[in-house]
Parts: structure tokens; C-alpha cells; sequence
């Protein structure tokens, strides 16, 4: 079989079989029209002799299926090695060209399949790509091509990237180039490191691809695909000049010899020959296919050695910079030892990455999960929380690596940092059904919707100073997202069928302008380009709003899909589904293409889901950080240049809108210990209204509390007290606590009683297991009255005109029991079966009866 390409006054003859070897070639990626084999085509030799000659040896790897396309190219000439991008299955390859090897090495698995820009760092040892879809720049290092162990890979550049296409490195200078058409097209270049970004050109550039740097000459050449040109700039930007402009070429690739230029050109599939100083043609052959990336591989492209680096001997990768010499650095998802040349495998999870939860677990999948291998992936690997406890909505802190979420079984909201091994913490209890949440980063307060008390909260990151914002005309809130610099919160009502926004402290609220609405879910909030996006189930949809413009569009519309929770991430919308589509589901937005679906529809049901990335959450200038923004309690954001304060269940906000004051009433109340929101509270029996005991005192974990009507005073029990355990007391409108009694370590205060007829506090200690007594005029004078056959004491109580002591045990024999109160003539009360839980207790003293609070719980794993 022979190929003809036909240039104006020769033809080139490719015959099958002929690989390209290693030595001086111009080498050239290219696609077939319609049908034949994807190949890689090199003109073997010095382009200073077959130029003039046209006596050429034309060699080619060809792909082994019809479906391959080879796009990017780049080279490791001591390594002998060849590199590309192959789109068909998004990875990154390379071939030693000795003995006609035909055995690839894959390098990565996972680009977007649109890799057109590459380039090797040889005197490092490293291989670099960009990838318009992702909107990144990643290195990988190069080993030798002797080991069976992955190479490690680094993103380098993450943000302010829109579409990232041609890449030129020069080692020796530190400079790391690249393209970018982006919207607002343009050239920038960093270190070898993606750090120390700036512009190279930005001015008159339309879609800029390919670039090649002359060393020499310390000139950056770049093709722009729809101006037609080719260009050259210095590295500071100046003396910028176009070479060649020739309308309708389509340029794509440039490489760069001597006095030679390089192009290809998609129109009418060429690849052209110019002077670099002048801009004259030389030669122009017309392929037959669609060529792509071209490149000179040749070692005068590629001076200098990786002595030093290789004497240096990184675990990983290394990068030698001209100021500082060479260094080890770490991949992503290790971090480097002390000896700074180890790497060891980090804890904390890799961002970005795909969240989401499925009520029976909370899973996650890499950012490339479209295009990733899926070989050995279950989705048992990809959960990190199994504890079956009905997960629901998600939100985090990425600056702090945590994670929020709700347990709709156990009716509460909880966190953990997304560090491997770190246990979680329950933060907000006894809420109804929570489905969505939502985290300012910038003032670190968390918002969520609650479906069945039909309200929206927020409260601080640890779950103190909870408020109701929205209680009013809510069916079914579902959906928030919330926008620190414009000091709106957003939340979708299905039930309803509406999107509203409201100020960050419930004021101004108003619903969106938008008419085609029919069940809205969840929400995306680009607070970069101020879009709002939702999922649609009704409408099977998802759809966005522009809050500068007003505009409504559709995004993306799959008419078998019952879109619920959504995420943005680049140039992909990441989505859930439920019934037979139950699963987590990937698509293009630009070609509006799926790109994957990861189904388990006999295994949870998929709810919410988010892009755990920290670039998502940018630094605005709403910030709480000075003195908390001088608030007591919840700083809201900044607005024309005032905090906004509020405060908390239990307080109002004062007169001077900073500080948070709670009024008491002095009879007909009761009284209650929140360990979560670490307050302790007095209910007025006559209002309902709610008020906060002892404002001023730091509670840590009130577990148990006991009143004394004589004087007025409130006893309480902290079993997380950060100077150690103890018993406190404080007047009920006093702001100074005393220490009762300090307990040790193994104590765990359950219960209280007040005898305000003897003067007498009674205490379980569940730690311990006994039952305590101490005097309350004079606290040194204690004594145990009950520590025989005790399990796990909880609530007391006491009944002092009839001597009589009660108290309820939670452990294996779940029981209440009575006896006199100095711990004589104890006897069995109640025996308890099946699960109980046996907690509260008080006295009817008119009645004469002991009343039980008995609460069942699930055997939690």
C-alpha cells in the first residue's frame, strides 16, 4: 500500500511498514477525512538537504484501529521516546523509536481527548499538557521507560484558564509557555512550576494553538487558526511580528529548524514549509488527511542534559530551575518527607473531585471521572461513609478540607474533614428533613433548607448561634446556594415551583423572574460569572439565570433524565439521577454531549452531589475575618461597608447591631442543655419564647442540668470542658459560674437532682458508675450513696418529703430504680425489655408518680 502527498512540484511516497526511527525527523500527527487509519508521519533527515533536493524519506506509525486519532505530539530525544495524545481513549502515550518497537507506554488515562498542546522539559525529565476541556496544565515525570510503576503526575495550572491549546517549555530559561483562546484569547508563560504567571500577548489574537521557541534566537513563534497567521514575539512581549498570513489556512501546529518554519493547516489538509525571516514558502504538501500537531524532533532542539536531576535522585518528579538549581517535588495526592526527596501518600483527599451522596453512603469519584479508566473502579471503593444514615445534602469549606452533611435517620447535620482516618462530628441536632445546604466560605456560616419544618436556617461551621431566616410561604425548600459578593442567598421551592433570593439575613426576599419552571431541585451558583443553575426534573433540564442580565437558558436538556442534584465543573455539568438512571452522570456542555453515566440502581439512591474544589469558593472582599466582622455571634457579610450582625436561637440582636443580649423571665419556665448548639436555654411556659442562660460563660458540652428555687440558681454538668471535667452553677441572671465539684477524667455527669429541702445535689456518673451526693452550702462535704451493680446510670431524681431517690440505667439490663436517699432500701421500680433507652425523669409530686421518657433507638454500625 502506498500514500501520495502531492506538493507543487514532488510526491511523497509513504509505504506501509516503515516506522519512523529515531533520529532527525519532522514529525506530524493526522486523521483521516473519512474513512483509513489514523498515523503519525515523519520526513526522515535534515530538512537543510531534502528541502532543496525534495528527496525525502517519508516514514509513519500507524494507528492499529480506525477509531485512534492522534492529536498533540512532543519528544524526549535522549530518551528516544515519541509522545502523543490519543483522543479515541483520552490518554497520553509514548514509543521508544528503536528496533521498530510497536510497545507503547501509556502514561495517562483521563484527559478530555481534546490534548493538542504538549512539551517535554528534558533536562527534568518531565512531559507537560494542557487540556482545553478540564481547563488545566498538568507535568507528568518521564522516567526511563524501565518501570512498570505509573508516573507521577501534577496540576500545575488550574485557574483563570478557558481553553488551554499550544505549550513551549524552555528548561534552560525556566519558562514554561502556552495558548489560551479562550474569551479573552492570549499568551502567558509561568515557571516550570505554573507559579510566576504573566501575560506574554493579549492584543489582536483571536484563536492562538500551536507555538515552537527558538532558542537561538530567544523568539516564541504561534500560529492563530482564525486570523490565518503565523507570529513571533520576544519573551517579554516586545517586538512582536507576523510572518506569514494566508487567508483561509487554518493553521494548527508550527515546529521550528534553523531557518525553517512548519505548519499545518486543516482547510484543505496541508503542511506547509516557510523562512522564518521572510515568510516565503517553500514547499507545501497536500496530505490527503487532517493534520494536527507537528513537531522537529531533532537533539539541536533539545540542548543540554538532566545530569542534574538525575545525580539528585527524586522519589518522584524533579524540576530543575535556573535560580535554584534542581528540587523534588511531590503528584498530587503526595506529600514530601523531610530528607525533601520521599514521597508518601497524603491523607487528605484529592482536590477537585466529584462528591455526592446516595442515602446509604457518602461516595466519590476523581474530577476526570468521565474520561477516567474504569477497570477495577466499584462503587464500594469510591464510598468513604457507610454508615447507612439516610446522607442527603452536601456542602463544604474547601480552604479548610471539610465536609457538611445531613443524616435524614438520625435528623441531623454533621461534618468531617476530608482527611482519611478523621472521625466525624455530629454539629446540628433534631432537624426534620434536610435536603440541601449551602457554606459561605467567606463569613463561615452554613445555610440549609428543612422540607418538613418547611423553614431555612444558618448558623457558625461548628453548628453554635442557629437562626430561622425564611419560616414563611415555604412548601417544599430544596435547593440553596448562597453568593458572598453580592450578599444574596438562593433556594428553589418545587413544591412551589419557584426560585427565590433573599438577603444573607432573610431580608428583601423576592422570587426570580423566571416562567419556565416546572420542579426545580438543586442549585449551581457560578459566583465568578454571577450564573445561577438548576436542575429540573419536570422539565428534564437543567437551566440557568444570569443575575447581572436576567436571562434564562437552557444548559442542557436529556429528556430520560430526572435531573436532581447538579454541579458545574469546567466545561462539564455533572449530575444525578434517580429509578433506573439511579447513578452519577457526566456531559459536555459546549457539544452537549454525554460523556458517562456510573449507574447503581439497586444500590442507594443518588441525591445530591458537588465539585469538591477550593477553586470554586474564590476570595471576595465580604470578608468576617477582622474580630469576626465585630459581631458577637453571626457575621452575614459586608454591605455598603457595614457588617450585618445577627444572632442566634435565644438572643437578640441589641441596639448597637453587634452585640447579642438575652432577656429572662423569673418564673412558670423550663430549662434546657444543648450540647450542639452549646447553650443552655430557659423556655418561657407562658410565650414559648426562648432565652439564653449565662450568656457570657463558654459551654463546651452541657450535658445535665437541675434547678434550685430557693436561690434561684442553675446547676449544670460540661463533660467537655477545655480545664477538665466539673459540675458549675451560676445564678440564672448571673454572668459568673462556680465550680461546684471537679470530677476526674473517667467521670461522665449524666444526670442531676437538686434536694432544695436538704441542700442536697445527687449526680450520676455513667464513668464511673455511681451515684454521687454533695452538699450545696458546702461543697467539700460529698459522699457516694449507690455503687454496687450499676451499668450505665442516666437521669435522676428526687423526692424529698418522701426520702426516696430514683434513677433510670441504660445498660445491657435497662431498669428504673428507687431507694432511700442515703442509697438504703434500694429496690427495682421498672424492668425494661427489648432496645430501651430509658433518659429523662422528673417527679409528679401531686400525682405521686414517676415519669420515664423511654426512647428506642437502631443498632448503628
Amino acid at each position: 500500500m502506498e500514500l501520495l502527498f502531492y506538493c507543487c512540484c514532488f510526491i511523497l511516497i509513504l509505504k506501509t511498514g516503515y516506522s519512523v526511527r529515531h533520529g532527525t525527523n519532522l514529525v506530524w500527527s493526522m486523521n483521516p477525512l473519512v474513512n483509513g487509519k489514523a498515523r503519525i508521519v515523519g520526513i526522515e533527515g535534515d530538512p537543510n538537504e531534502w528541502i532543496p533536493s525534495g528527496n525525502v524519506t517519508v516514514r509513519h506509525i500507524s494507528a492499529p484501529h480506525s477509531a485512534w486519532q492522534f492529536r498533540g505530539l512532543a519528544f524526549h530525544f535522549r530518551q528516544k521516546t515519541l509522545y502523543w495524545s490519543e483522543k479515541s481513549k483520552e490518554r497520553i502515550q509514548g514509543l521508544m523509536l528503536v528496533n521498530r518497537s510497536t510497545t507503547t507506554q501509556t502514561l495517562y488515562t483521563g484527559t478530555s481527548g481534546s490534548i493538542d498542546g504538549m512539551a517535554v522539559d528534558w533536562v527534568s525529565n518531565n512531559l507537560y499538557w494542557a487540556d482545553p476541556k478540564y481547563n488545566l496544565i498538568m507535568m507528568i515525570a518521564l522516567k526511563d521507560n524501565k518501570t512498570d510503576e505509573d508516573p507521577f503526575y501534577r496540576q500545575i495550572v488550574k485557574t483563570d484558564l478557558e481553553s488551554p491549546h499550544g505549550l513551549a517549555v524552555y528548561p534552560q530559561k525556566g519558562y514554561l509557555f502556552w495558548s489560551d483562546w479562550g474569551f479573552y484569547p492570549k499568551i502567558e508563560v509561568s515557571d516550570l512550576l505554573g507559579l510566576n504567571r504573566r501575560t506574554v500577548v493579549s492584543d489582536d489574537m483571536l484563536s492562538p494553538r500551536g507555538m515552537a521557541i527558538d532558542y537561538k534566537e530567544n523568539l516564541l513563534y504561534w500560529v492563530d487558526s482564525h486570523k490565518n497567521t503565523i507570529e513571533s514575539v520576544q519573551f517579554n512581549g516586545n517586538s512582536r511580528r507576523i510572518i506569514v498570513s494566508h487567508a483561509g489556512a487554518k493553521f494548527f501546529g508550527v515546529a521550528l529548524f534553523e531557518k525553517y518554519l512548519f505548519a499545518t493547516e486543516q482547510i484543505d489538509g496541508h503542511l506547509r514549509i516557510y523562512d522564518k525571516n521572510t515568510g516565503k514558502g517553500y514547499i507545501n504538501y497536500q496530505l490527503g488527511y487532517i493534520p494536527y500537531d507537528v513537531i522537529m524532533y531533532d537533539e539541536s532542539s533539545q540542548p543540554g542534559n538532566s545530569s542534574e536531576c538525575d545525580e539528585l535522585d527524586c522519589d518522584q518528579i524533579c524540576v530543575n530551575m535556573p535560580l535554584t538549581g534542581p528540587r523534588c517535588y511531590c503528584g498530587d495526592g503526595y506529600e514530601l518527607q523531610e530528607d525533601q526527596k520521599t514521597c508518601v501518600a497524603s491523607n487528605l483527599f484529592i482536590q477537585p473531585a466529584h462528591i455526592y451522596a446516595i442515602r446509604d453512603a457518602i461516595c466519590q469519584y476523581p474530577a476526570n471521572f468521565g474520561h477516567m479508566s474504569l477497570k477495577n473502579v466499584t462503587l464500594d471503593k469510591q464510598c468513604f461513609i457507610k454508615t447507612r444514615k439516610g446522607f442527603m445534602a452536601l456542602a463544604y469549606d474547601g480552604d479548610q478540607r471539610t465536609l457538611f452533611y445531613s443524616e435524614n435517620s438520625t435528623k441531623s447535620i454533621s461534618k468531617v474533614q476530608l482527611r482519611r482516618g478523621e472521625y466525624t462530628q455530629t454539629i446540628v441536632k433534631a432537624i426534620g428533613i434536610v435536603k440541601g445546604l449551602t457554606f459561605n466560605w467567606m463569613t463561615k456560616n452554613l445555610f440549609w433548607t428543612d422540607s418538613l419544618y418547611k423553614w431555612i436556617m444558618v448558623s457558625r461551621p461548628d453548628g453554635r448561634f442557629q437562626k430561622k431566616l425564611i419560616a414563611d410561604n415555604l412548601v417544599d425548600p430544596l435547593g440553596i446556594a448562597v453568593h458572598p459578593g453580592r450578599g444574596e442567598l438562593y433556594w428553589s421551592d418545587p413544591g412551589r415551583g419557584v426560585i427565590e433570593v433573599s438577603a444573607l439575613n432573610g431580608g428583601g426576599r423576592r422570587q426570580l423572574p423566571i416562567t419556565d419552571l416546572n420542579h426545580p431541585n438543586h442549585l449551581y451558583l457560578d459566583c465568578t460569572n454571577d450564573i445561577l443553575y438548576w436542575a429540573d426534573s419536570g422539565l428534564n433540564q437543567v437551566a440557568s439565570y444570569d443575575l447581572d442580565l436576567g436571562m434564562t437558558s437552557v444548559v442542557y436538556k436529556q429528556q430520560s433524565a430526572n435531573f436532581y442534584g447538579i454541579s458545574i465543573f469546567k466545561d462539564y455539568i455533572v449530575w444525578t439521577d434517580q429509578n433506573d438512571m439511579n447513578g452519577i452522570h457526566i456531559a459536555d456542555i459546549q457539544t452537549q454531549n454525554k460523556v458517562r453515566g456510573i449507574l447503581h440502581p439497586q444500590t442507594g439512591h443518588a441525591l445530591d452531589v458537588i465539585a469538591y474544589d477550593v477553586l470554586n469558593q474564590p476570595i471576595l472582599d465580604v470578608s468576617c475575618e477582622e474580630n469576626n466582622g465585630y459581631c458577637d455571634q453571626l457575621c452575614l457579610g459586608l454591605y455598603n461597608e457595614s457588617y450585618v450582625c445577627a444572632c442566634g436561637t435565644g438572643f437578640q440582636l441589641d441596639t448597637n447591631l453587634r452585640s447579642c443580649v438575652s432577656g429572662l423571665v423569673r418564673d412558670n419556665f423550663v430549662i434546657a442543655a444543648d450540647s450542639y448548639q452549646k447553650q443552655l436555654y430557659q423556655v418561657d411556659l407562658s410565650t414559648g419564647d426562648v432565652h439564653v442562660i449565662a450568656p457570657d460563660v463558654t459551654h463546651n458540652r452541657p450535658i445535665a442540668v437541675a434547678f434550685d428555687p430557693v436561690k434561684n440558681q442553675l446547676y449544670w454538668t460540661d463533660n467537655d470542658r477545655a480545664e477538665g471535667k466539673a459540675i458549675q452553677r451560676i445564678n440564672i441572671e448571673g454572668r459568673q459560674a462556680d465550680i461546684v465539684s471537679t470530677l476526674s477524667e473517667d467521670s461522665i455527669i449524666d444526670g442531676l437532682a437538686v434536694d432544695s429541702v436538704n441542700r442536697l445535689l445527687y449526680y450520676t456518673d455513667t464513668g464511673l458508675d455511681r451515684i454521687m451526693v454533695v452538699a450545696i452550702d458546702n461543697t467539700l462535704i460529698c459522699k457516694t450513696v449507690v455503687k454496687d451493680a450499676l451499668d450505665e446510670p442516666r437521669a435522676i431524681a428526687v423526692h424529698p418529703l418522701k426520702g426516696l431517690l430514683f434513677w433510670s440505667d441504660w445498660g445491657r439490663n435497662p431498669k428504673i430504680e428507687t431507694a432511700n436517699m442515703d442509697g438504703t432500701g434500694r429496690r427495682l421500680l421498672l424492668n425494661m425489655t427489648g432496645i430501651s433507652w430509658p433518659n429523662g425523669m422528673i417527679i409528679d409530686y401531686k400525682g405521686r408518680l414517676s415519669l420515664k421518657s423511654r426512647v428506642l433507638f437502631p443498632y448503628v454500625v
